[in-house]
C-alpha cells in the first residue's frame, strides 16, 4: 500500500505564483492536518509564524488544497493557498545571529501530521525576484532607489513604483513585476537619506529626474512608462502623471485622487503643512487648516493603541470646496488608469475618494482606457498575493476578503500594464515572459 506523502508542484517559485499541494497515499475518509512554518525576520526581531488545516481524504484517499476545504484551522473555505495567507505569529525572538537581507527567499516547513505525528515533511523556497532580474541601487543625479532590470535583452518597458508613509524604498512589488518581464525603479522620495526626513514638501520633480534618468538608459524602451503607487505612493502616482505625460499607465492601490497635507504628527499647530510641490509652489492640498480638538483626539486614540486614521482623512476632506480643490485633475493623464479600493479600509475611505476620480474621468469623457476596483471586505492591506495577511485594526477588512482582493487585483495589474502598450512598438510574450521588439 502506497505510503502517505506530500506532492507539491511549483510552476514558478516566485512569491505571486500559486503552489499546488496534495496529500496522497491515505485511506479513504482518514483526516490529516498539514501545517506550515517559517521563520521572519525583520530588524532585530525572528517571528516564528505557523498556519494549519485539517482536512477529510476523498474516497481515493487523496487531500487536494485546491478542492477541498479545512474542517478546522487557520483559513476557511476552499483556497489553494489558504495556508500561506492565513500564516499568524506565534511567537518572537530577538535576532542576534542571523542576518536578514532585503528580498530574501522565504524558507517554508511543510508538515503532514497524522494523530499527532509527522509523517512527511517537504520544505520549499519561494523567492521575490527571478535570478534573471539584477537589482542595482540607485544614488545619482538626484535619483534614490533600486533599479531592476536584466541584461542582454531588447529594451523593456519601465514601471516606476512608490510606496506609501512606510518611508524609504518600496522594493517588494518592484521585485515582482520586474521579475514578469518589466524594468522596475523603485524610487524612493522620503524617509532614507539623503531624502527627507518627513513626507511634507515633497518636489514632484524628485520623480521628473527618476524619468530622465530612466530615459537616458539603454535598458528602457522608448515611449512607454508605467507608474504604480500604493497608499500615499498612490496619491503621489496619480499626481505625476498629470504632471508628466511620459507616464503612460497609472496604478493606484489603496490610493486618494484627494491630495492630502503631509504626514507630521497630531499638532495644536493652525496649519497643516503641504505633501507635494511643484517649482517651489505647494500643490493645493486638503486641508491648510488644523482641528487642535481633533488633532488632539487622534493623538489620545493612537496612544491608546487605537486607530485614529479613519476620522483624521475624514476632517481632512469633510469641506467640498477645499476637497475639489485639492482632487487631482485625472482627465489631464495622458494614459490609461487603475484605482484599487477596499470597501473597509481603515485608513480612509477609499471607494469614496477613488469614486471621485471616476466621475472627473466620466465627466470630461477621458479617452483611455480607465477602471475602478472595488473589493468587499477587503481593507487597506490589498497587496502582493499569497503572503501572510494582518487585517488588523489599523488596516482594516477580514483576512479572507483581503486574500482574494490580492490575488484578484495582482494579476489585473498586470494585466493591465501588459495591454497598456503600444502592440506595434512592444510585444510580451507570456509563455516565456520576455519581451521583443516586433
Amino acid at each position: 500500500m502506497e505510503k502517505p506523502q506530500l506532492q507539491i508542484h511549483m510552476e514558478s517559485p516566485l512569491l505571486d505564483r500559486p503552489v499546488s499541494i496534495r496529500v496522497t497515499g491515505l485511506s479513504g475518509g482518514q483526516n490529516v492536518t498539514l501545517r506550515f512554518q517559517r521563520k521572519s525576520y525583520w530588524g532585530s526581531t525572528i517571528y516564528s509564524m505557523e498556519s494549519h488545516g485539517t482536512y477529510m481524504a476523498d474516497e481515493e484517499g487523496v487531500v487536494d488544497l485546491q478542492q477541498i476545504s479545512p474542517i478546522e484551522g487557520t483559513y476557511k473555505g476552499i483556497d489553494g493557498m489558504g495556508l500561506f495567507w492565513s500564516l499568524r505569529i506565534k511567537h518572537t525572538e530577538e535576532n542576534s545571529k542571523e542576518v536578514f537581507t532585503k528580498l530574501q527567499p522565504q524558507s517554508l516547513t511543510i508538515l503532514l501530521e497524522n494523530d499527532g505525528k509527522v509523517i512527511d515533511t517537504k520544505i520549499i523556497t519561494r523567492k521575490w525576484i527571478d535570478d534573471d532580474v539584477i537589482r542595482t541601487p540607485v544614488n545619482e543625479k538626484g535619483v534614490v532607489g533600486t533599479f531592476f532590470h536584466v541584461d542582454n535583452t531588447s529594451p523593456r518597458p519601465t514601471i516606476i513604483v512608490v510606496g506609501g508613509s512606510e518611508g524609504g524604498i518600496y522594493e517588494f512589488p518592484a521585485a515582482l513585476l520586474a521579475s514578469r518581464g518589466f524594468n522596475v525603479l523603485a524610487l524612493g522620495y522620503w524617509g532614507q537619506d539623503p531624502l527627507p526626513k518627513q513626507l511634507v514638501e515633497i518636489p514632484l520633480e524628485y520623480v521628473e529626474g527618476a524619468i530622465l534618468w530612466l530615459k537616458n538608459r539603454p535598458e528602457v524602451a522608448e515611449g512607454w512608462l508605467g507608474m504604480h503607487g500604493t497608499s500615499k505612493g498612490g496619491e503621489l502616482a496619480l499626481l505625476a502623471a498629470t504632471y508628466f505625460e511620459d507616464i503612460k499607465a497609472v496604478v493606484s492601490l489603496s490610493g486618494s485622487p484627494v491630495v492630502c497635507c503631509g504626514i507630521v504628527p497630531w499638532t495644536n499647530q493652525k496649519e497643516l503643512p503641504p505633501s507635494w510641490t511643484y517649482e517651489g509652489k505647494a500643490i493645493p492640498y486638503a486641508r491648510p487648516d488644523n482641528s487642535v480638538e481633533i488633532s488632539n483626539t487622534c493623538r489620545t486614540m493612537r496612544q491608546a493603541g487605537e486607530n485614529p486614521l479613519r476620522i483624521w482623512y475624514d476632517y481632512l476632506t469633510s469641506d467640498p470646496q477645499i476637497t475639489e480643490q485639492a482632487t487631482i485633475p485625472v482627465e489631464k493623464i495622458k494614459g490609461s488608469i487603475l484605482l484599487i479600493s477596499g470597501t473597509d479600509d481603515a485608513c480612509f475611505d477609499s471607494v469614496r475618494l477613488n469614486e471621485k476620480a471616476m466621475e472627473r474621468l466620466r465627466k470630461y469623457n477621458f479617452k483611455n482606457e480607465y477602471n475602478h476596483l472595488v473589493y468587499e471586505g477587503a481593507g487597506h492591506e490589498i497587496g502582493i498575493p499569497f503572503i501572510p495577511v494582518s487585517a488588523s485594526p489599523f488596516t482594516g477588512g477580514n483576512k479572507y476578503d483581503i486574500a482574494r482582493a490580492s490575488r484578484d487585483s495582482w494579476e489585473k495589474t498586470l494585466d493591465f500594464f501588459w495591454m497598456g502598450i503600444p502592440e506595434h512598438k512592444i510585444k510580451y510574450d507570456q509563455v516565456s515572459g520576455g519581451w521583443g521588439n516586433e
